[in-house]
C-alpha cells in the first residue's frame, strides 16, 4: 500500500507483545520499503545493544503519566522506555532519509536527548501551542 501511495522509504513493524512499534520485549518483524522494494527482516533489541524488557516495563499509563514519562526521558532518564524511543526514532530518521542505519539513528536520537535539544524542541512546541490556543480563544 505504501509503495502504491508513492512512499519513498517506510517501515511497517510488528513488535513482539503485539506492539505496533519496534519493541524491546523481543523480536520485531519489519518490512522496510526503500527504492520501491520491500525487504522483510527481524530485529532484536540485543542487536543494537539493548536489554530485553517486559511489556510491563514499557507500558504506558494515563495521559498525565505518559507526559511525565516523556519529560523524564527528555531530561535524561535511562531505561527501557528510553530504549524504545531510541529504536523508533532511529527508524523515523531512516525513513526520512536522515540516517542510513539503525546505529546512526540511535546515536543521533541519543545525542538529541542527551544534549537537551529534544527537550528544547518540545518546549518550543508547547510555547507555540499555547500561542495558537491564545489566538484561537481571541477569535470571535
Amino acid at each position: 500500500v505504501l509503495k502504491k501511495l508513492g512512499a519513498g522509504e517506510a517501515f511497517v513493524v510488528y513488535g513482539e507483545g503485539t506492539f505496533d512499534e519496534i519493541s524491546i520485549c523481543g523480536s520485531t518483524r519489519i518490512s522496510h520499503l526503500k527504492d520501491k522494494t520491500v525487504n522483510p527482516f527481524e530485529m532484536t533489541p540485543e542487536e543494537h545493544g539493548f536489554t530485553r524488557a517486559t511489556p510491563e516495563a514499557i507500558r504506558g499509563g494515563s495521559a498525565s503519566e505518559n507526559a511525565r514519562t516523556i519529560l523524564d526521558i527528555l531530561n535524561g532518564e535511562k531505561g527501557p522506555k528510553r530504549d524504545v524511543v531510541l529504536l523508533n526514532a532511529a527508524a523515523a530518521f531512516m525513513a526520512a532519509g536522515i540516517d542510513s542505519s539503525f546505529k546512526e539513528g540511535i546515536e543521533r536520537a541519543a545525542d538529541s536527548i542527551d544534549s537537551g535539544r529534544a527537550r528544547e524542541k518540545l518546549d518550543m512546541l508547547v510555547a507555540y501551542s499555547g500561542e495558537c490556543n491564545s489566538f484561537d480563544r481571541s477569535r470571535p
